[in-house]
């Protein structure tokens, strides 16, 4: 057995020895190549980015309305998408306390003088809303071709191709352009000059109405207090229930008696004055009105401090009663805060107008001013260049400051026009606003009114139910001037520029157009994004309070200069060391750092030394290191 193993040992140390004498060289493997996606710089000089958000459909005017009272609602018949009017009453109030005085018919001149009010004042608005979103939309479009015309004359500059009979001709457009300018700039000075004065006019006329509607009305309550109370010593009015007035307060009867004869002495005055202008007349109704106003106060009280007798029944189907008098007080007192709101509104309309006028005809004055020395500078270039003492250099200078120039006065125009726009547009909602509660302060406070034309778009309560003051029971939407909001990252909102197309799409997949109208200043304190608003631009709109999509599409470019270039964020490396890029070179991956100058959302904008035709590798650059073998794909 052990002679066995020893043969099969030398047999197996043999064949060992045997394989190592002649060793075959181990070929290295070849290294297979990693693909990647590239780009060149050339076309890394700008980017699209399309961008999608989640919008709400809403209206640009609603009024929510409210109860003023507490009660049982009934009438509430309306139903969600009936169309209402002005002043269209839609449901009641019912309360266990009320009495069985009626005010119905007595503000009726009055409320029909507010409805026109209100109807001419939104009119207004809306005019002067619908011109200043018109002007933020053109303003946009014009100062966007003038941003290119600009940027034209930089690259014109830089390359030095721009020859004398392009100049000249640029020149003589630029002269044109400026005198167009410089006559709408007149032209709209003087519009302004008419619409100012026909804007003082409406201001003066419905202060007018105001003063005389709170005058009358202070003279109507004055002589119904007499007739219930007997205050005034001339007239022949006899009451059998003196005894019973003020029973519960006796200085009560004494306070009432002054306060009329104040308000009396007051209302005599007023008639034999002659004003100066309808301010002075205005406040010295407001201030009648107030007075007229405390007597109403004082006789309230006066009757609640009173005691019912045989001659002056707690209440009664005909004839005086003790809740009577106390139920004609308290509309007294309805009445006149109606026109002291009314009157206020009036006055505070006029201050606004002049104050409107002032700064609207300032800054018209300043655009008007500027574009009358732009026109002069537009001329002068014009004469110099027919002169021929511009060289082909100079000539491309002058371009890129004319354009800038252009630039910038247009744009000192464009925000003057859109500063007049926005001045009358508020004016106009302030005077709106102030129509508004001038009308629903007329109203009966168990009545729910609709203060807009409109469509009803939500109903919160129904007939029967039991509502609390201040608590909202529909709501009233103008649907025809639909607007559609969504909110935007902070690294986007630059780029919402107004006047910006973007496509509107429905649920059910129908397509809208429209453009960008309003971007807010400041970002929501919650969720951190800012507001943009669209306005559409179809005759067929989506349907109020649904949600849409909003789509639009970015365009960024590289301003200037060599070796700059938009990539993907990660094709980056982004490090403590510096930040590097791959370039794509004979088949391989070369390595170079860059400088990172903005961050654009997932994408960077960045400088890298490289010649003009260099390859940027975009993607696959994870796994790869400096000199690794590459196959590029576009």
């Amino acid at each position: 057995m052990k002679k066995n193993l020893s043969l099969l040992a030398v047999l197996v140390l043999s064949l060992l020895f045997s394989g190592c004498g002649t060793s075959q060289p181990v070929a290295e493997p070849t290294p297979s190549a990693i693909k990647v996606k590239t780009q060149s710089l050339a076309d890394s000089k700008e980017i699209r980015q399309d961008l999608e958000y989640p919008a709400i459909v809403s209206a640009s005017t609603e009024a929510k309305l409210v109860a003023k009272s507490s009660g049982n609602l009934s009438g509430a018949d309306f139903k969600v998408g009936d169309e209402v009017k002005i002043g269209q009453t839609l449901a009641r109030i019912d309360d266990i306390g009320s009495s069985g005085f009626s005010t119905d018919g007595i503000n009726s001149n009055q409320i029909k003088q507010a409805i026109i009010a209100v109807e001419q004042a939104q009119s207004f608005y809306q005019l002067a809303r619908s011109n200043y979103e018109n002007l933020l939309v053109s303003s946009a479009k014009d100062l966007h071709q003038a941003e290119i015309a600009r940027d034209q004359a930089k690259n014109a500059q830089s390359h030095l191709n721009t020859t004398s009979e392009e100049s000249l001709k640029s020149a003589e457009l630029a002269y044109e352009t400026a005198k167009i300018a410089t006559e709408q700039a007149r032209l709209s000075l003087l519009n302004r000059q008419k619409q100012m004065q026909q804007g003082s006019l409406d201001a003066n006329d419905n202060a007018d109405l105001a003063a005389t509607a709170a005058v009358n009305t202070a003279g109507n309550v004055l002589t119904g207090i007499n007739n219930l109370a007997a205050f005034d010593d001339n007239n022949v009015v006899s009451i059998a229930y003196r005894g019973n007035l003020g029973a519960l307060d006796s200085n009560s009867y004494n306070q009432a008696d002054n306060d009329y004869q104040a308000a009396k002495s007051a209302y005599d005055v007023y008639q034999t004055t002659s004003f100066s202008d309808i301010s002075e007349r205005l406040q010295a109704a407001i201030d009648l009105a107030e007075k007229v106003k405390k007597l109403a106060d004082s006789s309230k009280y006066l009757f609640d401090k009173s005691i019912p007798s045989s001659v002056l029944p707690q209440s009664a189907a005909t004839g005086v009663s003790l809740s009577g008098l106390q139920s004609a007080a308290a509309s007294y007192q309805s009445q006149l805060n109606a026109v002291i709101g009314q009157a206020r509104g009036a006055a505070q309309a006029l201050a606004n107008v002049a104050l409107s006028n002032d700064s609207t005809l300032d800054a018209l004055k300043q655009a008007y001013e500027l574009a009358k020395k732009q026109e002069a500078i537009a001329q002068q270039n014009l004469n110099n260049l027919k002169a021929g003492n511009n060289s082909q250099s100079d000539q491309a200078g002058f371009s890129v400051s004319l354009a800038q120039n252009q630039y910038e006065n247009l744009k000192v125009k464009l925000d003057s026009q859109i500063l007049a726009a926005k001045a009358q547009m508020d004016a106009a909602q302030l005077q709106y606003n102030n129509a508004l509660v001038a009308l629903q302060s007329l109203y009966d406070i168990h009545s729910i009114v609709s203060p807009i034309v409109g469509r009803v778009t939500q109903k919160l309560a129904n007939n029967g139910d039991t509502v609390s003051a201040g608590q909202v029971v529909a709501v009233v939407s103008q649907v025809d001037n639909l607007k559609v909001r969504f909110f935007v990252e902070p690294e986007y909102v630059l780029d919402m520029k107004l006047g910006t197309p973007v496509e509107v799409l429905s649920a059910d997949g129908q397509s809208y157009a429209g453009l960008i109208s309003s971007v807010a200043a400041q970002a929501d304190n919650a969720t951190k994004r800012f507001q943009v608003e669209v306005k559409l631009d179809d005759q067929a709109k989506p349907l109020l309070g649904t949600v849409v999509s909003v789509k639009l599409s970015l365009e960024k470019s590289v301003a200037s200069g060599d070796g700059e270039a938009i990539v993907p964020l990660s094709s980056l490396e982004i490090g403590q060391n510096g930040n590097f890029i791959f370039l794509f070179e004979d088949g391989k991956a070369r390595k170079v750092p860059v400088e990172l100058q903005k961050v654009l959302g997932e994408r960077a904008q960045i400088k890298v030394e490289a010649p003009a035709d260099a390859i940027l590798i975009i993607e696959g650059n994870k796994l790869l290191r400096d000199g690794d073998v590459v196959e590029a794909s576009a």
